[in-house]
């Protein structure tokens, strides 16, 4: 049986999870597309259900991903392209699509041996988070925290930058900086502020075994009054005429050159 109609119950709730307030109320987040859906199988998430879409899954991948779901437990609903393409967020949807439950990490779930933290700070582009999320996948980050006032994790957008590493690396969210730094002291991790000026280059420090590196705004950078609570201050020399850089890039600078230390 295919499901032809956009009211179907199962199909609202997928258009639903592209909504803060969808997400919140369901505690799902939607994922399409078959790199993303093979990495959420691969690491353990928990799917709820998947609409596919046989006019549209029509690549030999594709098929290989639905005959994947159809043998483990995950319902699975075959729907018409004109219903798959009323909750897709993507302009070429590869027609498979599914509502994953939001895992619940809190900075306690964290282990007690966690030696390299990424910490975004007010970032609210989606690209950006996405990057960060996948940055701290690349360099086998404990987990990517997300404090103040950053874009949800789960938007749909950020979902897609993270290139399938939010099934990878342990996120959390919704945490105040201070929170979080308090979080750090008593766990014994050194904090580090990114900063543009006025601070030690990221290649002059001699980098702590156990590192939270935090990342500010893409407008402002990171708060003073949340870079005055660092226990380090660094910045990236740029003998060039740009103001600033990319917070992923400056993330990935400095992330690289704490793992260049430690190898």
């Amino acid at each position: 049986m295919i499901v032809e109609s956009t009211q179907n119950q199962y199909v609202k709730r997928l258009r639903a999870l592209a909504s803060a307030k969808g997400r919140r109320e369901w505690g799902e987040f939607l994922v399409e597309g078959v790199r993303a859906l093979e990495e959420a199988l691969d690491g353990g998430a928990n799917i709820s259900y998947l609409a596919h879409c046989p006019d549209l899954a029509t690549a030999d991948r594709a098929h290989a991903l639905a005959e994947r779901f159809r043998s483990v437990d995950c319902r699975m609903m075959d729907v018409t392209e004109q219903v798959f393409r009323s909750f897709s967020q993507v302009q070429a949807p590869e027609g498979l699509a599914a509502a994953v439950s939001i895992p619940t990490t809190t900075l306690d779930d964290l282990p007690e041996e966690a030696t390299l933290l990424l910490a975004a700070v007010d970032v609210r582009d989606p690209g950006n988070m996405g990057t960060l999320i996948r940055l701290a996948d690349a360099v086998a980050a404990t987990a990517l925290i997300a404090a103040g006032s950053c874009v949800d994790l789960y938007e749909p957008k950020v979902v897609r930058a993270t290139a399938g590493s939010v099934f990878h690396v342990p996120v959390v969210q919704d945490v105040s900086a201070d929170e979080m730094l308090r979080w750090a002291a008593g766990r014994g991790v050194t904090t580090a502020a990114t900063v543009r000026e006025g601070a030690k280059a990221y290649t002059e420090i001699a980098w702590p075994e156990r590192t939270l590196l935090m990342v500010g705004s893409e407008a402002h950078g990171l708060a003073e009054d949340v870079a005055a609570q660092a226990d380090i201050r660094t910045c990236i020399p740029m003998p060039g005429r740009a103001e600033s850089l990319n917070v992923a890039i400056a993330a990935g600078v400095v992330t690289y050159e704490i793992l260049r230390q430690r190898q």
